[in-house]
């Protein structure tokens, strides 16, 4: 597939944007035999070999507009993305399978340079397959309410982004919400400890049992989704 001089700013806007939006909960030293950190990761656990794949959904106001983004993941090792980012007519789209990865800005597909796909392809298995151990403190809420349904809801500070010199910058704080029922992950907001102004980062799970991912026309002959060994 040809690749031509618009891969290198594609490749660097996905991972500028992924940067900004999928913040780490690696944030703060956590307490030895932290029950509640361990509820969080026995559910992102589940989350990671979930068959059918789930979906990740994120809005991040910002000073130009909100940047929407929505992530497919298909275990082992399958994503598609599509941002949508103020100031760019259409959407940024990403697929990633196994060790490939392609990109359009509107304009077609194309195949992204190893140095640049090797990033989202990281991404893609911290994500799935070996992720980072989660080091925040988190704090047990018990059962809390988003929306109409209620969840158990998981805390912990969030550092704020703003320059330390900032006296008076908010103090920020990341909740995950579990479904109790399927002890899978439901959101992951992050907002204003005092409840003031709407989130800083607003991300919702759901679990279709549809999701498939596959190469671009033109891509590489790939083994079947699901079949990969890792």
């Amino acid at each position: 597939m040809r690749v031509n001089k618009s891969n290198a700013s594609l490749s660097m806007f996905f991972c500028a944007v992924s940067a900004a939006v999928l913040p780490s909960l690696a944030a703060a030293p956590a307490r030895a035999g932290d029950e509640c950190r361990a509820a969080v990761e026995t559910a992102f656990a589940k989350q990671r070999v979930t068959a059918t794949g789930y979906r990740f959904a994120a809005q991040v106001p910002g000073d130009q507009g909100v940047t929407k983004m929505t992530i497919d993941y298909l275990p082992p090792d399958r994503m598609y993305q599509r941002v949508e980012a103020p100031g760019h007519s259409k959407p940024v789209e990403t697929i990633a399978i196994q060790r490939w990865a392609w990109g359009t800005m509107g304009g077609g597909w194309e195949e992204l340079q190893p140095q640049f796909a090797q990033s989202i392809i990281s991404h893609v298995r911290e994500t799935l397959i070996n992720p980072p151990k989660i080091t925040a403190a988190f704090n047990c809420l018990g059962k809390v309410k988003l929306g109409e349904n209620d969840y158990l809801g998981y805390r912990t500070d969030q550092p704020n982004a703003q320059p330390a010199a900032e006296p008076n910058a908010p103090q920020l704080s990341r909740t995950i919400y579990v479904n109790e029922a399927t002890g899978l992950p439901a959101a992951n907001i992050i907002a204003r400890t005092d409840g003031k102004e709407r989130a800083v980062f607003d991300g919702r799970y759901s679990y279709p049992t549809d999701i498939a991912i596959e190469a671009p026309v033109g891509g590489h002959d790939l083994a079947p989704k699901n079949a990969a060994k890792n």
